[in-house]
């Protein structure tokens, strides 16, 4: 007997085999028992997925709790927190007073926010962090305070491109295994004194605070990179970029320098220097030291002689020169640039005269003759 006829018949057992039409109906009952048991267990799996959506991933706190902020977590139980959703501080600080079991994160990451404009004291509750990045939004203020929890545990702090005017410099020795600050695209109104043992790359480019004391850099002895591009930079005062016995990359571009003075800048070897887009016309002997085989950019700027004395040093010890857009000279005054192969190709081809002849293509055998 099939499956049907036994439904059939367990329905109707007092009449015996069905007609057509009878077998017909107890087929649709079939259908329908079918479709709700069916349904009652997809409704269940949905159930079960709800419920595993809504648990917490350990050591992440429960999502509940921590919302609009969310938890993710690694293979190695790294935990990285992203509060971009927050709507104010108040909500933030809400977040972190809520029960958090592991408060040791890896990662804090707030990611073009329209609303947080000051963290505060206290909002972060008792959380700790590697990685602090609060970025791209319309912060204006740290507080005092407000990263202490981190002192011995951040490595990066990114705040780069708010509105930033207020930052607790004076607390920088205190976190100890901080690397990296990155405070670009800010309005700090003045150059901040950085004292620091740890940090190797700083980064407060575009901030549009004008001059950089004598001593600016001085508290940051293993610092590798510096970025001031973009502040409106006048004058390098003697000594500014010296007795930084770390220091690799110097980005100095988007200022308004006219003039490199001697003793300015110190590499250590395999220096890289930024320059571009200056108003850059004279380079004193002796202000740019310690390059080594490293590069110095210099494209866009107002020089109009090669000195001998400056760019030969850089070039006889292996330095490459990017000198585009510079209304340079082309007389005998660079014959000893023109006349030197191996100096020549380490020069950017795009270098010209201030007429746009390239560099490349003067005739060496001229500058013999007449030269």
């Amino acid at each position: 007997m099939s499956l049907l006829d036994a439904l059939i018949n367990t329905e109707h057992p007092e009449s015996g085999p069905q007609c057509p039409e009878g077998k017909m109906a107890g087929l649709h009952r079939l259908l329908a028992l079918l479709a709700l048991a069916l349904g009652t267990v997809a409704v269940s799996v949905a159930e079960e997925k709800a419920k595993d959506a809504d648990l917490r991933s350990l050591p992440c706190p429960d999502p509940q709790d921590i919302s609009p902020c969310v938890c993710t977590v690694d293979v190695q139980h790294n935990m990285d927190i992203d509060c971009s959703q927050v709507e104010s501080e108040d909500q933030l600080a809400q977040v972190f007073s809520s029960n958090i079991p592991f408060p040791k994160f890896n990662k804090l990451v707030i990611y073009r926010n329209p609303h947080l404009m000051v963290l505060r004291n206290g909002d972060l509750g008792p959380a700790s962090f590697q990685i602090i990045e609060v970025t791209d939004g319309v912060l204006e203020e740290v507080q005092d305070g407000a990263l202490s929890v981190s002192y011995s545990t951040a490595t990066w702090i990114d705040l780069q491109r708010n509105r930033l005017s207020k930052f607790p410099f004076h607390e920088i020795p205190s976190f100890t295994a901080l690397t990296t600050l990155w405070l670009s695209g800010n309005s700090l109104p003045e150059f901040p004194l950085i004292t620091s043992d740890s940090l190797t790359n700083i980064g407060l480019n575009f901030n549009y605070f004008g001059e950089i004391p004598l001593n600016g850099f001085q508290g940051v002895k293993n610092v590798n990179i510096i970025d001031v591009d973009g502040n409106g930079i006048t004058t390098i005062v003697p000594g500014t970029f010296t007795d930084l016995p770390h220091l690799r990359y110097l980005f100095l571009s988007f200022n308004r320098l006219s003039e490199i003075p001697a003793g300015a800048i110190e590499f250590h070897g395999h220096g890289i220097l930024s320059l571009d887009h200056n108003n850059i016309n004279k380079i004193a002997v002796g202000a740019i030291t310690g390059l080594g085989d490293g590069d110095v950019y210099l494209n866009e700027n107002s020089l109009t002689v090669l000195d001998e004395d400056v760019f030969g040093a850089f070039l006889s010890a292996g330095a490459t020169l990017e000198i585009d857009d510079n209304p340079l000279g082309c007389g005998c005054e660079i014959a000893w640039l023109v006349t030197n192969s191996a100096y020549m190709s380490l020069i950017s081809p795009g270098a010209s005269c201030y007429d746009g002849e390239l560099l490349a293509n003067l005739d060496p055998t001229i500058y013999e003759d007449f030269c």
